[in-house]
C-alpha cells in the first residue's frame, strides 16, 4: 500500500514539475518580446530601432514622398512586409524577406514605388555588416532602372549623405553575378551604359552625373 502511495506521489510531482516547466518556457517567450507572423517570419514587437526615422506611427501624419503614408498602406497592393517595416513589427535582417522588401524599391508601381523606396533607404540608413551584404543589388537596381528618379531623390538631401550611403552600398554589395570585383572599370561600364540607356532625353549634366555616379560607386 505504501509503495502504491508513493509511486502516484511521484507521478504528481512528474505533472507538477512538466507543468511549472511549460510556465517557465512561455515566461521566456514572452520576455523576448517577440511574435510569429506570417508563418516563419519573425517580428519583434519594439520598434526602437526605428529612433532616426522621424516616425509618428500615425499613417495619416506621417508621409512620404509628398503623400501620406495611409495613401500607401491603404493600396490593396501594397506589400504586407513592406507595411510591417513602417510598423516596426518588421526589423530587417540577413534573410530572404528583407532581400524580397528590398527588391520592391525597383517596381513599375509609380503608387507604391516612393514606400518601397523609403524602405531600401532606411533599411540602407540602419545596415549593419550582414545586412549591408542585402542593399547594394536593389540600390543599384533602383539607380539603374530609374536614373531621372534617383537623381531627383538623391537632391532631396543637400548634405549628400543620402548619396554617398547609397554610393557606399553598392560599392559594397552591388555586384552581379558577371561583375569581377577585380575589373571595377567594366562593372562602372556596365552601370553607366544602363544607367544611360533608361534615362529617357539624357541632358549632358545628368549624363556627366552617371559618369560620376558609376565611379563613385566602383573606383
Amino acid at each position: 500500500m505504501k509503495t502504491l502511495q508513493f509511486i502516484v506521489s511521484l507521478i504528481f510531482l512528474a505533472g507538477c514539475t512538466d507543468r511549472q516547466s511549460k510556465t517557465n518556457d512561455i515566461s521566456k517567450i514572452a520576455y523576448a518580446d517577440t511574435i510569429i507572423k506570417h508563418d516563419t517570419v519573425f517580428y519583434n514587437n519594439d520598434n526602437n530601432w526605428q529612433d532616426g526615422f522621424g516616425l509618428t506611427h500615425d499613417p495619416d501624419k506621417d508621409s512620404i514622398w509628398g503623400k501620406s503614408v495611409k495613401f500607401y498602406i491603404d493600396n490593396p497592393k501594397c506589400s504586407p512586409i513592406a507595411i510591417d517595416f513602417y510598423t516596426g513589427q518588421f526589423r530587417p535582417t540577413d534573410n530572404n524577406t528583407t532581400a524580397a522588401l528590398l527588391k520592391l524599391a525597383t517596381t513599375n508601381d509609380n503608387n507604391l514605388r516612393p514606400f518601397y523606396r523609403w524602405c531600401l533607404n532606411k533599411t540602407i540608413q540602419i545596415q549593419d555588416g550582414a545586412l549591408a551584404e542585402y542593399t547594394g543589388v536593389p540600390a543599384r537596381q533602383y539607380a539603374e532602372k530609374f536614373p531621372k528618379e534617383f537623381f531627383t531623390y538623391m537632391d532631396i538631401d543637400t548634405t549628400k549623405e543620402k548619396y554617398n550611403s547609397w554610393a557606399n552600398a553598392i560599392s559594397y554589395s552591388g555586384f552581379y553575378d558577371m561583375d569581377d570585383y577585380k575589373k571595377p572599370q567594366d562593372i562602372r561600364k556596365r552601370l553607366t551604359q544602363t544607367m544611360n540607356e533608361n534615362c529617357i532625353n539624357c541632358s549632358e549634366q545628368l549624363e556627366k552625373r552617371i559618369d560620376k555616379f558609376a565611379k563613385d560607386c566602383f573606383e
